[in-house]
C-alpha cells in the first residue's frame, strides 16, 4: 500500500526529530561515541582532504556568512511575493526566524556548562548550516520543479544542491572550528524543521487564502 505524502512527511518528522534527540543526548552528556566521531572528523577535515575536494570546500566557504544567508532569504521572499505566493512569503520569513531562535535555544540547553565559570560550547545545531539547508530546500521543492521539467536534469541539479550543502558544512568545520556533531545537528534539525513547516503550511494555507483573499490564483 502506498504511503500518502502527508503520512510520509509525518514519518520523516518523527524519524529526524528522534535522530536529533539521540544526537542531543550524546552532546549534552559528553558521551564517548560522539567524542570519537568529532575527533575523527576533525582530523579528516583538517589534514586528510584531497586537494581537489579542498578547493571545492574553499569555494563553498564563500557562503559562510550570515549576511549572505539573510540576503538569500530576502531574495526568496521577494521572489515568492512576485509570483503571487504572498502567504508562502510570510510563512518563509516567520519560520526562518523561528528556526534560528529555536536552534539558538537548543544550543544553550545543550552546550551551556560550568567550567571555572559559565561556558557556552560550539553551536549544536550549527545555525548557519541549518539556515542554508532550509533556503536550499525552498529552491529544491518550490522552484526547481517549475524551472526544469526534465527529470534527468532536475536530479542533476538536486545532486549539486546536496553536494553544495555538504561542502558548506565542511567549510564551517574548517573555518569556524565546528565539530561534526554541530553539522549533523544542522542536518537533522534543519530537515526536521523544514518538513514540519511545510506540513503546517499545507495544513493552514488554504484557510488563510480564504480569510485574506490573496493567492487565490494558486
Amino acid at each position: 500500500m502506498l504511503i500518502e505524502p502527508d503520512k510520509f512527511r509525518k514519518v520523516l518528522i518523527l524519524i529526524f526529530s528522534g535522530l536529533f534527540l539521540i544526537l542531543a543526548i550524546q552532546v549534552r552528556f559528553n558521551l564517548l561515541f560522539m567524542h570519537v566521531l568529532d575527533d575523527g572528523a576533525e582530523l579528516a577535515v583538517r589534514h586528510l582532504l584531497p586537494q581537489t575536494v579542498q578547493s571545492w570546500v574553499s569555494l563553498a566557504g564563500i557562503c559562510n556568512h550570515y549576511w549572505l544567508a539573510a540576503l538569500f532569504t530576502v531574495g526568496l521572499a521577494c521572489l515568492l511575493y512576485w509570483v503571487n505566493y504572498k502567504i508562502a512569503m510570510g510563512w518563509l520569513l516567520v519560520t526562518q526566524l523561528l528556526a534560528l531562535f529555536v536552534a539558538a535555544v537548543v544550543t544553550v540547553l545543550l552546550q551551556l556548562q560550568w567550567h571555572n565559570g559559565v561556558h557556552l560550547g560550539p553551536m549544536v545545531p550549527d545555525l548557519l548550516s541549518s539556515w542554508w539547508l532550509q533556503i536550499l530546500a525552498v529552491l529544491f521543492v518550490i522552484f526547481l520543479p517549475r524551472l526544469m521539467t526534465q527529470l534527468k536534469w532536475r536530479l542533476v541539479v538536486q545532486g549539486c544542491i546536496i553536494l553544495f550543502w555538504c561542502l558548506l558544512a565542511l567549510a564551517r568545520m574548517q573555518q569556524n572550528h565546528l565539530s561534526l556533531s554541530s553539522e549533523l545537528g544542522a542536518l537533522l534539525f534543519g530537515y526536521f524543521w523544514w518538513q514540519l513547516s511545510e506540513q503546517q503550511y499545507r495544513k493552514h494555507a488554504k484557510h488563510w487564502r480564504e480569510v485574506l483573499k490573496i493567492d487565490t490564483s494558486i
